[in-house]
């Protein structure tokens, strides 16, 4: 019988600035002692797990998007400004990276189960460039997280920390590109309308130090099973901080739900229940409070 393919749904150059030229350094979830322990990985072993979706699929994935994905990637980290079809296409690649973990999947087989749903979705996992839910990224406002020279980001198995429905303006996205520096598609203004707005250039903020922990406390809780962090990063502060919050209350998988803008309280609940059946925990309402709303101009964020 042949094996189910080996499904990357972290892909490797999204991936290898967390890397040495021996590795990363991984926090993990042991599933035999329950504890959280860490080992050092080669570069190419993280953010892949076997059979989490078809061949068709990961080979779709490489083909019709990675492979536009990935100069966008190093255009943005070197702060260059997109082009309105580079910003449809990293908002692309930014809602793929949320529907293919082996987390939204597990909640995605539960709901499957639960509401009986045998039909596949025409672009699963792709997603595609006329799909109007992208104007939900790209025409937000953008801005990237700079860390102080003595702090980090870290990279989960769920890479994008998406603090509400893509539909409502006060919800951010965040997705660490290097361990200095963080994509965010911003908050936006009560009245904003995602299919007329034209948003502002890219703006860059440097956090104070410290402030990247914050985001990375977010980032460890909403994890699965794991996340990386440079070598050169690991020490008493991501060991402690990671050895408590780990995937203790994992990404909520929002595209789950069609959302009625006048009821996301009840989305959510649907959502949450979801979640706590898969995974045998009563989770809490979710609150990301310190991370929303998050405007483009933030003077939080730090200074330009």
């Amino acid at each position: 019988m042949a094996k189910q393919p080996l499904s990357h749904y972290s892909p490797k150059f999204a991936n290898k600035a967390w890397a040495d030229s021996g590795g990363y350094t991984s926090y993990f979830h042991c599933s035999y002692s329950g504890e959280i322990k860490k080992s050092h990985k080669g570069w190419k072993q993280w953010g892949r797990k076997r059979g989490l979706y078809s061949w068709a699929v990961e080979k779709s994935l490489d083909r019709e998007l990675e492979t536009l994905a990935s100069p966008i990637y190093e255009k943005i980290v070197s702060c260059d400004e997109l082009s309105g079809n580079e910003r449809i296409i990293w908002s692309q690649f930014i809602l793929s990276q949320l529907v293919r973990t082996p987390t939204y999947v597990r909640y995605e087989n539960k709901a499957r189960d639960i509401f009986g749903i045998t039909e596949e979705p025409k672009h699963c996992r792709i997603g595609c460039k006329d799909c109007l839910d992208l104007n939900f990224v790209a025409n937000r406002d953008w801005c990237l997280l700079l860390a102080h020279e003595d702090d980090f980001f870290v990279r989960s198995d769920n890479p994008v920390l998406q603090t509400g429905f893509i539909e409502l303006p006060d919800t951010c996205l965040f997705y660490p590109l290097t361990p200095k520096m963080c994509f965010v598609a911003c908050s936006m203004p009560e009245n904003w309308n995602a299919f007329i707005n034209k948003p502002n250039e890219t703006c860059g903020y440097r956090l104070a130090k410290g402030g990247a922990h914050m985001f990375n406390f977010h980032l460890a809780k909403s994890a699965g099973e794991s996340l990386i962090i440079s070598p050169k990063d690991d020490g008493v502060i991501a060991e402690g901080m990671y050895g408590d919050v780990l995937g203790i209350y994992p990404q909520p998988p929002f595209s789950l739900h069609v959302l009625d803008v006048n009821n996301s309280e009840s989305a959510f609940e649907s959502i949450r229940k979801i979640m706590s059946c898969t995974d045998e925990i009563d989770y809490p309402n979710w609150q990301p409070n310190e991370l929303e709303p998050f405007y483009q101009k933030n003077q939080f964020a730090g200074t330009t």
